[in-house]
């Protein structure tokens, strides 16, 4: 039986450790990081968001891993294959980078170099990515897109302990559906629009420094109603709770553990999913595997990230069954050293 966390409660007690691991479907943990028992350098915050635009995904990261700042937007597109990024580093940020500590509250990051802005402001009804940029090979880089935000919405919210009681994770993924704005690298210009989706990875935490995981997500507008999934595992003592859920218009529908038929020899053969009691069955159908291998100094991020086409069902409380055909989604595998 997996725990569900359904009153407010503070997620570490004064000894650093999760004080109720599990999941919810709200923000319901209150991230006193005061209480954190660790070095200063062993604590990893990141606001992570992708975004669809057809065959074009958008990704723009903020994260402070205590040692390095990491800000970061790429576009690609997993057809043509064709791609874009940017990317700016400062080295021992610490705490002069501030990330907020709930997603769901109104809020804005700003950082800023000599040749680069990038924000992302959260209000009750939009979130705001912004980034205006200049580089020598791409040229100008600007975006500025709103993602619809309904605060009502159910989402993926986890408290995963570790073997060392003083480390945790806490995790917050929720969908989106529909925007407005531009993407523009350069020449290439990308427009969101009502069919465009999004996910948020909101991550707090203080982990062990080598770490292996698998996840995915996706969604799509299905016949007028808003699909969504998050599936995850291999990261950190999951008895209390896993992170796998699938949304429908808004509510949040809760997965067991998943069985799995991945061959990591081989990225491209297909990835196949289901849960213990049918609720949700799905074939990956990968087009494409952007492989991320980054090393700097003693840092390692290494990660193949599939994209490809999700085909298959899931089973709402009533017993209806909700058909999904060729649904532009992610399963990534990661392994990193951070």
């Amino acid at each position: 039986m997996e725990n569900k966390i359904t009153k407010r409660t503070d997620l570490l007690d004064r000894k650093g450790h999760v004080i109720k691991p599990g999941y919810a479907t709200k923000m319901l943990y209150n991230y006193n990081k005061e209480n954190i028992k660790a070095h200063p350098f062993a604590l990893k915050e990141w606001d992570f968001y992708q975004i669809y635009c057809g065959d074009y995904i958008l990704k723009m990261t903020i994260g402070n891993i205590s040692y390095i700042a990491n800000f970061s937007a790429e576009l690609f597109n997993v057809t043509t294959k064709e791609s874009y990024s940017f990317s700016r580093m400062k080295p021992l940020p610490l705490k002069s980078i501030v990330l907020p500590n709930d997603p769901e509250q109104p809020s804005l990051i700003r950082v800023e170099g000599k040749d680069y802005t990038m924000s992302f402001e959260v209000q009750k009804t939009h979130r705001q990515l912004k980034l205006t940029a200049k580089d020598d090979k791409i040229g100008a880089i600007n975006i500025d897109i709103v993602l619809n935000n309904d605060i009502t919405n159910e989402k993926m919210v986890i408290a995963t302990p570790f073997a060392k009681k003083t480390k945790f994770y806490l995790n917050c993924k929720e969908n989106y559906f529909g925007g407005k704005g531009i993407i523009a690298f350069g020449q290439r210009r990308v427009e969101l629009n009502e069919n465009s989706t999004a996910v948020l990875d909101w991550g707090r935490g203080v982990w062990p420094f080598s770490q292996e995981w698998f996840w995915g997500n996706g969604s799509a507008i299905i016949e007028g109603n808003h699909f969504g999934f998050n599936i995850g595992w291999g990261f950190g003592d999951l008895k209390n709770a896993s992170e796998n859920m699938f949304f429908w218009n808004g509510k949040a529908y809760k997965l067991g553990r998943l069985h799995t038929e991945i061959d990591t020899t081989d990225y491209m053969k297909p990835w196949k999913f289901r849960d213990e009691e049918g609720k949700f069955q799905f074939v990956m159908t990968p087009i494409y595997d952007q492989v991320t291998d980054t090393k700097v100094a003693f840092i390692q991020m290494y990660c193949h990230q599939l994209f490809g086409s999700f085909d298959g069902v899931v089973m709402l409380p009533d017993g209806k069954k909700v058909i999904i055909n060729n649904l532009l989604a992610f399963c990534e595998h990661a392994k990193n050293r951070w």
